[in-house]
């Protein structure tokens, strides 16, 4: 063998899809998102087929949200206590039982609107509880230096479900309506067997499980570890800012496309269109990661993304709103990479569950405040005005990023950071 086989040989032998752990695992939660993507478009399209109540099925759809936010703290805390790998494994399980409970109802013909709130209630709980160690697993299972690639494998994933879940969620409803909800549940199995089939320790290790302390003081030294941090305390704030505006600005572009005479089949035609932004930016993320700075990305993005809202709120066709839709969500992909990555090497094993759910309990914490705030200022003052206002609060987003100190945590090499690096 020559040399440069040799030194070609370790190389590939490191490449992420030859890790058979992450592998099986990336599989496996991979199918069990698409389920989830069906059963996201089956729950309110059964709701509207069963009671014709738009409010009825929204209903059902913030229960599986709200019921995440109670337990996702407790995930955290959980996850640096207890076996992920446990916790990773019964989860799913728990979602498969309610989620096949509703496939079942469906095909008997015994739907109910208590039935299916609950269902989707014990589903965002149990989503909390396994959002706390998933995060830390991908740690454990991932080696550093790949880190960036799997992150971006992760937003590939997500944009190519936000693509094709929706349509197939649709198609299979109509061939019978209890066909998704059954897809969901089987999907749920296959998460939990590639979680169950992995096979390096994923910890809490002993020394790291804090027993002692209650659960909340054990939820308390997250938080409190953020609050010691200036970056991860602008991640937080910065997280809820931006899904709260995304949420709102989802709703106007459908107000604003039916206000250009658009079908309904062209908002998903625009929202498909965005998806594929997401998707592209997914794909060449870790190379952009690579030759931007972070914190240069992180405030050119941020002015960019105001300016393209405003853009969105004038633009006189819905191609071109799905255009600019697409350019935010290429753009949303190469940070989200960056910050999962220094989120990764700052915060040490023992804390990644509660830390991490810390995070994204606050990222979620005021999302339904941007939904009912976009309707409310489109219904005083027409959707054109309300885009420009969630246009003006990112615009003060992007001056808030200039003068950030945490930043500057991005603007140094990831190597030479460590766990409470500032």
């Amino acid at each position: 063998m020559t040399d440069e086989a040799q030194d070609a040989a370790p190389r590939w032998a490191r490449l992420l899809f030859r890790n058979r752990d992450y592998t099986g695992w990336w599989v496996g939660e991979t199918i069990s998102d698409f389920g989830s993507a069906l059963s996201l478009v089956a729950f309110p399209l059964l709701v509207l087929v069963q009671t014709g109540s738009a409010a009825g099925a929204g209903t059902v759809e913030a229960a599986a949200g709200i019921g995440g936010l109670v337990t996702m703290l407790l995930g955290g805390a959980l996850a640096d206590r207890f076996s992920r790998r446990a916790i990773l494994v019964a989860s799913p399980l728990v979602q498969a039982a309610a989620v096949g409970s509703v496939a079942t109802a469906v095909a008997a013909g015994h739907v109910s609107m208590v039935h299916l709130g609950v269902a989707g209630f014990v589903q965002g709980l149990a989503d909390g509880v396994a959002g706390g160690a998933w995060f830390a697993t991908l740690c454990r299972v991932v080696p550093e230096e790949q880190r960036p690639t799997a992150f971006a494998q992760m937003q590939g994933r997500r944009m190519a479900i936000r693509l094709a879940g929706p349509s197939a969620g649709g198609f299979l409803f109509g061939l019978a309506r209890w066909v998704p909800f059954l897809g969901d549940a089987v999907s749920f199995l296959v998460g939990a067997t590639g979680a169950f089939l992995i096979r390096r320790p994923l910890g809490p290790d002993p020394e790291e499980r804090g027993t002692d302390e209650s659960v909340l003081a054990s939820i308390g030294a997250g938080m409190r570890y953020i609050a010691g941090s200036a970056y991860l305390r602008f991640l937080t704030v910065w997280a809820a800012v931006a899904n709260a505006c995304n949420a709102g600005l989802l709703l106007l572009v459908i107000v604003l496309i039916q206000h250009r005479h658009g079908s309904p089949l062209l908002v998903g035609a625009v929202g498909s269109l965005g998806a594929v932004g997401g998707l592209a930016g997914a794909l060449l993320s870790r190379r952009i990661a690579e030759r931007v700075p972070g914190r240069a990305m992180v405030i050119v993005i941020s002015w960019i993304s105001a300016a393209v809202v405003v853009g969105i709120a004038f633009v006189p066709t819905p191609w071109m709103i799905g255009a600019l839709l697409a350019a935010m969500l290429f753009l949303a992909a190469p940070l989200n990479v960056v910050f999962s990555t220094y989120e990764a090497k700052m915060i040490p094993d023992a804390l990644l569950g509660r830390v991490t759910s810390a995070i994204n309990f606050g990222a979620a914490s005021i999302r339904w405040l941007g939904a009912i705030a976009a309707g409310a200022l489109a219904s005083a003052f027409g959707a054109t005005t309300a885009t420009l206002c969630f246009a003006g609060v990112l615009a003060v987003v992007a001056i808030g990023t200039l003068r950030a100190s945490g930043l500057y945590v991005l603007s140094r090499p990831i190597d030479e950071l460590s766990p409470s690096a500032e």
